[in-house]
């Protein structure tokens, strides 16, 4: 998920209303925009994808070429690359295109949106298309993302992780020694005492990215803390946050995160280069950061698994595929769908733009992710990867979760906090639940 940094901020009040107005009109499918007509035989189906980094846009453009010419005279998929900046441009587009029935037969979305696409019939099931055997071979995380209701929407070709990277020197001058494998990991309290123990005048333990501002990032990093301490941000039927964000398990996770900052053992005003630069011994971030590693010549880095409490969880979610609930094509747009998440393009994304693949089978043609440090994210995307909750609701709770996630580092009261989360967010699942 290196997109969490566009994914600052939340969806607007006025995009729920359009998910509202789709829920409410659409007791059957809506007609398409386009007719999607045959010529000579051949389907033609209109795809949208989002404005990711250049990588992955020339992959989509690759992808969908060798797919057409794969099908030539049988199925021809008309790509369109939409922008997708920090204002959530692209979400806007498709909700725009809900109401006006112009929503194209395949398109790709950021993994918590799915339950809300599904909820509101945006999306079509993917289940009568995809067989047993192939969705055993994606990541656990991946299918969790992707169903709703017991029913598949979505895969994605590619998986996220939340790591722990270290500044190799400075932790050994410290005399500390990172993890190297799963079982190994640190606890919540020796990861403490590490960032304490390596903060020193102009240098902090650890960076936990708070530049990136009070948006999906908090949510993404802070709900896997409330996890491993055994909490949960909604009920297990994804109907209620009281007594689920706001319970004990919850609070603590959050405190926890207030001590790192009320040690100094982390920096409250941090900036996006701390650990590259060294001014930060530590960085929680994702695999989508190591690219850049190789402008910064002194950095010698390493990477070890995240720190846990009660049992061991990382972070997951990334951009999924799905076929529209207005596509004429259904059976043709799967195919495409199938297509852009097969073993070959999972392996292509990931050679391409360095994120973890989202299929076990794919891993066996990455060798690279046999061997430390990336082993890390290989071992965490198959054992301990916990997908964001499938719900609706899901764009009130994490903006109010990330609002939570700030208070508590700047020292305010967690309960009070994450009370609001409870009651804005079961204000919005009431919505949904009627």
């Amino acid at each position: 998920m290196y997109h969490i940094r566009k994914r600052i901020g939340v969806v607007s009040v006025c995009l729920l209303l359009v998910f509202l107005l789709a829920a409410c009109g659409s007791g059957s499918t809506s007609a398409p925009a386009q007719d999607n007509p045959k010529e000579s035989g051949e389907v033609k189906l209109n795809m949208w994808a989002h404005q990711g980094q250049e990588k992955e846009v020339a992959f989509y453009k690759t992808r969908i070429q060798k797919f057409n010419e794969a099908h030539k005279g049988k199925i021809n998929v008309n790509l369109q690359i939409i922008p997708s900046g920090a204002g959530h441009a692209y979400e806007d587009k498709i909700n725009a295109a809900v109401t006006s029935g112009g929503l194209p037969d395949i398109l790709d979305m950021d993994g918590p949106f799915v339950a809300n696409y599904a909820s509101t019939r945006i999306l079509a099931s993917l289940d009568e298309y995809i067989d047993e055997t192939d969705k055993q071979d994606f990541a656990p995380s991946i299918m969790q993302q992707g169903t709703y209701e017991g029913k598949l929407y979505a895969l994605g070709a590619m998986e996220s992780s939340l790591v722990l990277f270290y500044n190799k020197k400075l932790l050994q001058e410290a005399g500390i020694t990172p993890p190297d494998s799963l079982d190994k990991a640190w606890t919540w309290q020796q990861f403490a005492d590490h960032a304490k123990q390596l903060s020193k005048e102009g240098r902090y333990g650890v960076t936990l990215n708070m530049n990136l501002g009070v948006g999906e990032w908090m949510t993404f990093l802070g709900s896997v803390f409330v996890w491993s301490n055994g909490g949960e941000l909604l009920s297990p039927d994804k109907k209620k946050a009281e007594g689920y964000v706001n319970a004990p398990a919850s609070v603590e996770a959050l405190q926890f995160i207030h001590k790192l900052f009320a040690d100094k053992s982390a920096n409250i005003s941090d900036t996006p280069t701390d650990f590259e630069e060294g001014r930060a011994a530590m960085s929680i971030q994702g695999p989508w950061i190591i690219q850049g590693f190789d402008k910064y010549k002194d950095l010698d880095w390493g990477m070890t698994y995240l720190p846990y409490s009660k049992q061991k969880v990382s972070a997951s979610g990334s951009w999924a595929f799905g076929i529209s609930a207005q596509t004429k094509h259904p059976k043709e747009a799967a195919e495409v769908v199938k297509w852009m998440t097969n073993k070959e393009s999972t392996v292509e994304i990931s050679k391409l733009t360095g994120m973890p693949p989202a299929r076990e089978s794919a891993f066996k043609e990455l060798p690279q992710y046999n061997e430390m440090p990336l082993k890390v994210i290989k071992d965490q995307v198959l054992n301990t990867a916990h997908a964001r909750p499938a719900t609706p609701a899901y764009p009130v709770l994490s903006a109010k979760f990330a609002e939570a996630y700030q208070a508590a580092a700047m020292g305010q009261n967690v309960q009070e906090a994450l009370n609001k989360v409870a009651q804005e967010t079961d204000r919005e699942l009431q919505r949904f639940n009627r």
